[in-house]
């Protein structure tokens, strides 16, 4: 097969449904990201708050803990929809209403407030996610995870970016952040209701079920346990390695990313310059990058591009020093987004491909939602302090830092190359 016909593989309609699950996905997750940073950047807020405010991030690591519910527990009154579509549509349609509920907030006069509805859109958007992750594994053959992982990345970062970004900023500098977030509420529970109508619930793998009320240890054990206990049986001579890869793989990036907008904004950049830049143009590059990887995973395998993947997240960290020293410069602004975040649609593809590759379609949701934690939780906990790091010591050693730190993934992707077969990444 030629890399082009890699490439119409994408054209399948099961390929493009999942780039929608993709979409639905990124959008409540991406009004968390930029637009939220800037706009609490613009309301004064200061730099080593915002960095804290990331961690609310640690809640879509964190879902592995109620993954086993969506997983299994049946939603009383909606049950008759299926498991994954009835968990899909519930937490798609709170997480619409309560981004309606914050753009009343004022984050200056309820900053309380203001934070625990973020808390509250991140729990019901990673529950979300959960289901979107099992569906994105259930509805295609293992073969077809590369092309799966490259769409569902192209859809999350549409809808995270153009819809969640592009627009946000767009409507933020017309009406203001209020109306910008009312939009986007109602865009969320409009989706909600097309998933309802449209969403095919998929023949799964179905394991004995066990009652919580009337066999909790048991219960418990099936869904917790054994998923753990499956991936330690297929992995165990190499279960180390598989931890450390996942770990580091994206944490020079995750570091890097809460501190983006404020330093976008105090070097000079207008809200229309991010949305057309960083956002609408960065998508195209982003969506470019997923492009690539996935037919390149097809093509190449996945230990060669994982290797590839960890080389370029450190390189292309480092434009943004040079940004930093020659202050406000569109073009230098769109070098630096072309390489970042082709880049970083690259490397998505990789994180996602190796999970996917890890995960056994028995207990997708549940170890799916684990091996995410183990990828997100420490890189999350650790750029926690991105702001104090940058109020300490600028822009400048704070970039140095994150180039440093996609070092270790280098390292262990070049171990697990050489483990390739064992791991099952050839």
């Amino acid at each position: 097969m030629t890399f082009l016909d890699s490439l119409r593989n994408y054209l399948r309609p099961q390929i493009l449904g999942i780039m929608c699950l993709g979409f639905v996905s990124g959008v409540p997750y991406g009004i968390l990201m930029d637009p939220l940073n800037y706009w609490l950047s613009e309301e004064g807020i200061q730099k080593s708050t915002i960095g804290l405010l990331s961690l609310v991030f640690l809640i879509y690591s964190l879902k592995v803990f109620w993954a086993p519910l969506v997983d299994r527990l049946k939603l009383p009154g909606i049950s008759f929809l299926g498991q994954r579509k009835s968990w899909l549509f519930f937490s798609q349609f709170i997480t619409g209403l309560i981004i309606l509920w914050i753009s009343f907030v004022d984050p200056k006069e309820s900053l309380d407030l203001f934070v625990y509805l973020i808390l509250a859109i991140g729990f019901f958007s990673a529950t979300q996610d959960i289901c979107t992750d099992a569906l994105r594994i259930e509805l295609v053959e293992k073969k077809e995870l590369g092309e799966a992982s490259a769409v569902f990345v192209i859809g999350w970062r549409i809808g995270a970016i153009l819809l969640s970004g592009v627009a946000t900023f767009y409507l933020a500098e017309l009406y203001g952040w209020q109306s910008a977030y009312q939009f986007i509420g109602l865009s969320v529970i409009f989706l909600s209701i097309v998933f309802l109508i449209f969403l095919k619930e998929p023949i799964r793998e179905i394991r004995p079920p066990k009652d919580i009320f009337t066999e909790p240890a048991e219960w418990f054990k099936d869904s917790f346990f054994e998923p753990l206990r499956d991936i330690y049986q297929r992995y165990k001579n190499h279960l180390i390695l598989l931890l450390f890869l996942i770990f580091t793989y994206r944490l020079s990036d995750m570091f890097l990313g809460p501190m983006a907008m404020p330093f976008y904004r105090e070097t000079g950049f207008t809200k229309i310059e991010v949305a057309e830049i960083t956002n609408f143009y960065g998508l195209i590059m982003t969506i470019l990058g997923a492009l690539f990887a996935g037919a390149s995973v097809f093509r190449f395998g996945l230990a060669k591009n994982l290797v590839a993947g960890a080389i370029l997240t450190p390189l292309t960290n480092l434009p943004f020093i040079y940004l930093n020293m020659i202050g406000h410069d569109v073009n230098f602004l769109i070098v630096t987004i072309t390489l970042d975040n082709f880049t970083q649609g690259f490397v998505n593809v990789m994180g996602v491909t190796i999970l996917g590759t890890i995960v056994s379609k028995t207990y997708t949701a549940t170890q799916f939602a684990l091996l995410v934690a183990l990828v997100s939780i420490p890189p999350r906990i650790i750029s926690g302090s991105s702001g104090m790091i940058v109020d300490s010591m600028g822009f400048h050693e704070f970039f140095i830092i994150c180039a440093v730190l996609g070092i270790p993934a280098i390292i262990f992707s070049a171990l697990a190359y050489r483990n390739r077969n064992e791991l099952g990444f050839e």
